[in-house]
């Protein structure tokens, strides 16, 4: 990593637009940010978190075991490693994408870098954490993590990103899943940038066209697909005052 270069990081509970997300921020010709790059360290190994892991050789050496989102992995999901190494060394910001919240262990060990959270209503998220479990040719996700798991997980990552937001506003940004993608002007991706010091771009606007086009025609006013008895799980134990007020903390 240069050291005038920024580190970066994209974060959000599981099926809450992290990866469009990074699409978007990932168009910015400043911005490099990997795939969930150091995911087996984020999770379980983060006492190993250094700035020099994201060295520009260190970063694209995938011998390391700290993934299992390989470029060709990653390429499944529309991101391109060839694309960011070729601009990583000019970049001003440089990170990885996580959807397990570890704000406060990041924070510790690399105490300048800026996160940026996205968060989605607990109806969406259930049900997209139930159609995949449901799924039986879906190999990358566990049967357990169904919508009922959801609710606990949604609960504590939103309440760790309302402290990160609190105690740390010149660190971290937060935006709302629907009304990030769902406007056509752009207004909170808009902010986003203006938070990190970054200029709108041509590339941004074309990616950001491309997402939200796609959220317009495949995700907005899809109901939430529950059985009875899951929705009263849902309702009664989803903390949706917290949710409120995380919300109110989205640009």
């Amino acid at each position: 990593m240069e050291s005038s270069q920024r580190l970066l990081f994209l974060a959000g509970l599981a099926r809450s637009g992290t990866t469009a997300l990074l699409h978007v921020l990932n168009a910015h010709p400043e911005v490099a940010i990997g795939m969930e790059r150091y995911k087996r360290l984020l999770n379980g190994q983060i006492d190993l978190l250094r700035p020099e892991l994201f060295d520009q050789e260190r970063f694209f050496d995938f011998s390391d075991g700290l993934t299992n989102q390989d470029p060709e992995e990653a390429a499944r999901w529309g991101v391109d490693y060839a694309a960011i190494e070729k601009k990583y060394a000019a970049a001003t910001y440089v990170g990885d994408k996580m959807t397990t919240i570890r704000f406060g262990a990041v924070h510790e060990r690399l105490p300048e870098a800026r996160f940026v959270f996205i968060v989605r209503d607990i109806d969406q998220v259930a049900s997209s954490w139930d159609r995949r479990a449901q799924d039986d040719t879906d190999v990358n996700w566990p049967e357990r993590s169904d919508a009922r798991a959801s609710v606990e997980r949604w609960n504590r990552s939103l309440r760790r990103i309302r402290r990160a937001a609190r105690q740390y506003p010149e660190l971290t940004t937060v935006v709302e899943y629907a009304r990030f993608f769902g406007d056509p002007e752009a207004t909170s991706l808009r902010a986003v940038l203006d938070s990190l010091g970054l200029p709108w771009t041509l590339e941004v606007a074309d990616e950001f066209a491309r997402v939200h086009n796609e959220y317009v025609d495949s995700v907005a006013g899809r109901d939430r697909q529950l059985s009875d008895d899951v929705r009263a799980f849902v309702d009664e134990l989803a903390d949706r005052g917290l949710w409120r007020q995380v919300n109110r903390l989205a640009v």
